[in-house]
C-alpha cells in the first residue's frame, strides 16, 4: 500500500462480542424489602476498635449478589494493614488478648452473621471465637482469622440481594435488602443455650520490676469457659412449628493477667522494752517453835488453878467469927 502511494485500500474484519451486564435495572428493581437486619454496640470500644468497624463496614457496604453467589467476609475486608485504613487494636490470638492491626474485625463477621440468619440465607462457612465475646449471646458470633475462619454466606433467593453496612453512634448495623417470598404470618428467632461453663482459675501474675514495689497492672481480664448451642426456631402465627439445631460451640477458659511489680521489702520488727518488774512482798508465816522465816508462836495463857479460901465476911457487929 506504501509503494504505490497509499492508494490501496486495507479491509480488517473486526469481531465483536457483546457482554451483558452481571446485573440488570430490572434484575435491581425488585431489591424493595428488608430481608434481615442486626446490630452490635461497641460503645466501650477505642478510638483504634472504632475505626476498624467504620472502615470494615464501608468495605462491605453495597455489596449486590445475584441468585447464587456467595459473599466471603475475609475476601471484603483484607488486606488488614494499615495502608488498607486499620488500625492496632485488641484481638484474640491462641487464647490471649493481644494486639493486631485490624483488631475488632470478628464483631462485623458476627454481625454480618446474624444478618445472614434473620434473612435465612444459606450460611455457606462460619466459626465460633476461641474465647466468649461480650456483643452477642454464646453461639450467635463469627470469627475471622486468615482463611481457615471466615463467614460466608450465599443468597438462596431468586432475585439479586442488596448488603447495606454502616456504624452511627457506636452501633454497627447491617442490613439485606430484596425481595421477600416468606409468608407474613411465619418469623423465626435463634435461641442461644448454655450447656456448661469452666472456671478460669486464679489470676496469673507476672513479675515486672519497671513497676514500684505492690504494682498491679491489668493486661488481660478473665474468660470462662463455656459450651453451648445455638437453635432455629420457627413460628407460624405465633405458634411454634419447627425447632432445628444449628450448631455446638466450645469456648476456652482464659486466666485474668496481671503485671505487678516486686514485692515490698519486709519492715526490721520494732522491739519493744520490757516492763519493770515488782519484787513480791513475802508475808510472815507462823511456825512451831520459830525457825528462819518463821515467826514464833505466842506462848499460852496460864490455865487457872486452886488457891487460899476467901477471907469470911465480915460480921454485921463487926466481930469476926460470933454465932448468927
Amino acid at each position: 500500500a506504501l509503494a504505490d502511494g497509499g492508494s490501496t485500500q486495507i479491509q480488517v474484519a473486526a469481531a465483536v462480542t457483546e457482554q451483558q451486564p452481571r446485573i440488570k435495572t430490572e434484575d435491581l428493581a425488585t431489591i424493595q424489602d428488608v430481608l434481615g437486619t442486626f446490630t452490635t454496640d461497641f460503645s466501650s470500644s477505642g478510638a483504634s476498635r472504632s475505626t476498624n468497624l467504620t472502615v470494615g463496614a464501608a468495605k462491605i457496604n453495597g455489596h449486590v449478589l445475584m441468585p447464587g453467589e456467595t459473599l466471603s467476609g475475609y475476601e471484603c475486608l483484607q488486606p488488614f494493614t494499615t495502608a488498607n485504613g486499620y488500625r492496632t487494636a485488641a484481638a484474640y490470638e491462641n487464647g490471649q488478648v493481644v494486639d493486631s492491626v485490624g483488631g475488632g474485625v470478628c464483631q462485623i463477621a458476627t454481625t454480618l452473621y446474624n444478618m445472614a440468619l434473620n434473612a435465612e440465607l444459606e450460611i455457606t462457612q462460619r466459626q465460633n471465637h476461641s474465647m466468649i465475646v461480650t456483643y452477642v449471646k454464646p453461639s450467635k458470633d463469627a470469627a475471622i482469622a486468615g482463611t481457615y475462619k471466615d463467614i460466608k454466606f450465599t443468597n438462596n433467593y431468586s432475585t439479586p440481594i442488596y448488603v447495606e453496612g454502616y456504624t452511627e453512634g457506636k452501633k454497627l448495623t447491617f442490613t439485606v435488602y430484596g425481595k421477600e417470598t416468606r409468608p407474613a404470618n411465619r418469623r423465626v428467632e435463634y435461641v442461644s443455650e448454655t450447656l456448661g461453663t469452666t472456671s478460669p482459675g486464679e489470676p496469673q501474675q507476672i513479675v515486672d520490676n519497671s513497676l514500684a514495689p505492690g504494682a498491679r497492672v491489668k493486661v488481660q481480664s478473665s474468660h470462662t469457659g463455656l459450651r453451648s448451642r445455638l437453635w432455629k426456631v420457627v413460628y407460624v402465627d405465633d405458634v411454634e412449628t419447627e425447632r432445628t439445631l444449628l450448631h455446638t460451640d466450645t469456648y476456652n477458659a482464659s486466666k485474668a493477667i496481671y503485671r505487678v511489680g516486686p514485692a515490698v521489702p519486709a519492715e526490721a520488727p520494732v522491739e519493744t522494752p520490757a516492763a519493770p518488774t515488782e519484787t513480791p512482798v513475802v508475808e510472815p508465816v507462823t511456825g512451831v517453835d520459830g525457825g528462819p522465816g518463821v515467826s514464833p508462836a505466842p506462848s499460852p495463857e496460864p490455865a487457872p488453878g486452886p488457891g487460899p479460901d476467901p477471907a469470911p465476911a465480915a460480921d454485921p457487929a463487926g466481930q469476926p467469927g460470933g454465932p448468927q
